[in-house]
């Protein structure tokens, strides 16, 4: 029977210590601008736009329950408060097809942006 390959993990780390260093680097939801501010915002963009702007490019009508910022900010402030790119989205939608368009690269984002009615952006 076949076997999976093992987890490549850096320097022998176990994947909680992985998850760990993961965390650290990452920085925490304030220094990644998710404060009390954003909540606020983000509650007043899904009550304006209740429904998963992704599932509605496949004709589905589904409850968003985040916003996603469409371009990924990496902790750029303007960029972040961009409501231009601010998506409704549902949790499958952001968590699968939009993540996995994200590791296609810009080109492919820059097609769903098309799709969407987003406006443009440069590679960084």
């Amino acid at each position: 029977m076949p076997m999976m390959p093992p987890t490549f993990r850096p320097h022998g780390l176990s994947k909680a210590e992985t998850e760990r260093a993961y965390d650290k680097a990452r920085g925490t939801a304030a220094q990644r601008h998710y404060d009390s501010k954003w909540a606020k915002e983000a509650k007043a963009h899904l009550w304006r736009h209740p429904l998963c702007a992704y599932c509605a490019l496949e004709g589905r009508d589904t409850v968003a329950v985040l916003v996603d910022h469409f371009w990924p900010h990496k902790r750029d402030r303007a960029l972040f408060w961009r409501r231009e790119f601010w998506i409704s989205s549902c949790t499958p939608c952001h968590c699968g097809m939009k993540q996995s368009v994200e590791q296609q690269g810009h080109a492919a984002l820059s097609a769903l942006a098309a799709r969407l009615g987003l406006p443009p952006r440069a590679p960084d």
